[in-house]
């Protein structure tokens, strides 16, 4: 069975500077699939080493996202290439967190 995702208004707005319309899609239909891929950074975030068309996961992008519950929508917070970006800053990370637990609270009560 495959997970609903939904993509924020700001991941969209990041992934027109760093994605093309064909690695979104896959990125989507690889996160409908595996909700739990990547790593975990806590409070239901996640960190997803994506690959590049050519590129290769060293140097494709990594995206943030949201996925709690197994019946909960898998949501797309952020994205970044890895060229432009290693990592989140401590400040990102905590700010990234708290929309984590926003989310929870508000997805929380459908699911």
């Amino acid at each position: 069975m495959l997970t609903t995702v939904v993509e924020l208004d700001e991941f969209l707005r990041q992934a027109k500077g760093v994605m093309t319309q064909a690695e979104r899609a896959e990125l989507v239909d690889t996160l409908a699939a595996n909700p739990e891929a990547g790593v975990s950074l806590g409070g239901g975030l996640r960190k997803l080493r994506f690959g590049r068309a050519g590129g290769g996961k060293s140097g494709g992008f990594r995206t943030i996202h949201f996925y709690r519950r197994s019946t909960g929508p898998v949501i797309l917070v952020a994205v970044f290439a890895k060229n432009e970006k290693a990592n989140l800053s401590a400040p990102e990370l905590a700010t990234l967190l708290k929309l984590g637990d926003l989310l929870a609270a508000h997805y929380g009560r459908r699911i």
